[in-house]
């Protein structure tokens, strides 16, 4: 989890291009309302302060979870310009369920990674696409995503 925790915070202090979009959704651009006009009101909701500001969190998990994912979980409060925008989403963390996101289709998908690392709690490879703001984490086998952490893009050099 405190692999994560960095993931969504590294995303979190990205720059301003384009964010990838999945599902209809795009970091930084859609909204509270546009979310609940795709998917409807979320299983879970719950406020949480993070840097001083009291963000929403939804959770979409089992049947009101996109087809094809176990949950999906959407963290808003976007700043950007010095101003907070508290209904924007921030990013979104997809779990899919086993083998739906192969090695493949991520290839396929997104083409290689800007870095390649390994998760560090549990050893699992991790995939890196800075410039579209998207986090992999793999199964212990590296053949499918566990994890899909969407958020806004970094430059090319970032860390």
């Amino acid at each position: 989890m405190r692999g994560l925790a960095l993931a969504a915070t590294m995303l979190g202090a990205a720059g301003d291009l384009g964010a990838e979009t999945w599902g209809g959704l795009t970091p930084g651009e859609t909204t509270q309302k546009g979310v609940e006009a795709l998917y409807g009101r979320p299983s879970r909701e719950r406020s949480l302060v993070q840097e001083g500001r009291t963000v929403a969190e939804w959770t979409y998990a089992e049947d009101r979870a996109p087809r094809g994912l176990e949950r999906m979980v959407v963290s808003f409060g976007v700043l950007a310009g010095g101003r907070f925008t508290p209904d924007v989403v921030r990013s979104m963390a997809l779990y899919p369920r086993p083998h739906i996101f192969s090695l493949r289709s991520i290839s396929n998908g997104w083409g290689p990674p800007d870095a390649v690392g390994t998760e560090e709690s549990s050893g699992r490879p991790s995939f890196h696409y800075r410039t579209r703001g998207l986090f992999i984490i793999l199964d212990k086998t590296g053949a499918w995503a566990e994890l899909l952490l969407f958020g806004p893009p970094q430059t090319a050099g970032g860390s």
